[in-house]
């Protein structure tokens, strides 16, 4: 080594002994924080992402729900109504569980698989499936003071519940609506 080099390495009080990698230490841990840094921030992206495509999901599948029951309405709204025999999506809302009459058979509402459902078809296109409802007949209980004169006719007014169901775009998502609807009969 020169002299003039030996000099000023030791003028900056530097030696090849005394510098043993602490710039590569320095530099890895640098690196490490940046990389936890990034995992964390990638992380919170692909969360964010997933949270987004659930809102996008729960979204259509309300506004499929929705489309249903306001089809239920407009079935209701029309002219005559088809007997609530338990076939096409017309079924009796019996309070006695042990009721066993077809009638009071309509599907389960959280059963995927479940038929008897009237299906809006190709109402919301790209769907897992097409959004379905069922209107049930629901008993009258009407009052029992009431008087039934011979010249004044007798309230027909009918109950009726809508149970609507929507789906998303993929068969995880499921909304299901109902309401109760009156229906004034002449």
């Amino acid at each position: 080594m020169s002299a003039l080099m030996h000099i000023t390495m030791q003028k900056c009080g530097h030696t090849r002994a005394s510098q043993q990698g602490a710039a590569l230490i320095v530099s890895l841990v640098f690196m490490l924080i940046l990389t936890i840094i990034s995992i964390a921030s990638l992380q919170t992206a692909t969360l964010q992402e997933r949270m987004a495509g659930n809102m996008k999901e729960n979204t259509i599948a309300f506004q499929s729900a929705e489309a249903a029951l306001r089809t239920a309405e407009e079935v209701l709204r029309s002219g005559i109504l088809p007997g609530f025999d338990g076939t096409g999506g017309f079924y009796q809302s019996c309070p006695d569980p042990g009721d066993t009459r077809d009638a009071c058979k309509y599907p389960a509402w959280a059963d995927y698989d479940s038929v008897g459902w009237l299906s809006l078809n190709n109402k919301i296109p790209d769907a897992a499936k097409q959004p379905e409802y069922i209107i049930q007949q629901m008993n009258r209980a009407g009052n029992k003071n009431e008087v039934l004169d011979a010249d004044r006719p007798v309230s027909r007014d009918g109950f009726y519940r809508i149970i609507a169901r929507g789906y998303g775009f993929s068969d995880r998502s499921m909304v299901v609506l109902t309401t109760t609807y009156k229906r004034q009969e002449l």
